[in-house]
């Protein structure tokens, strides 16, 4: 949605949209935009790429992939030993669900 700004010439406007319209747009383009995320997620599978590690729970280690941005982009997870945070680890997109995805390491952490 939004909201009118006092002072700008469009808070004068007539015929605005009423809060359940401007709720229902927002609704739809959100959901459109979930669907095209997840999309583009999956269609990485078996793409390799670089993960930057995050956290580390025993052998499980999420982190970000050079395309996902903190927040926004979803993140990467995968099993694997050995690693800290700030290691790079190269590995392969094994699947995905919505922004984010699931990795197996394919070389030795750096």
């Amino acid at each position: 949605g939004y909201s009118d700004e006092d002072g700008t010439e469009a808070a004068s406007y007539d015929g605005k949209l009423d809060e359940d319209e401007i709720r229902a747009r927002v609704e739809r383009v959100s959901s459109l935009v979930d669907e095209v995320t997840a999309e583009r997620a999956a269609a990485r599978r078996g793409e390799a790429i670089r993960v930057l590690v995050e956290t580390v729970d025993g052998a499980s280690v999420e982190g970000r992939a050079d395309h996902q941005g903190p927040e926004v982009d979803g993140s990467t997870t995968m099993e694997v030993e050995g690693v800290h945070v700030g290691d790079l680890v190269a590995a392969v997109v094994v699947g995905s669900e919505g922004a984010d995805l699931d990795a197996r390491p394919i070389g030795a952490a750096r």
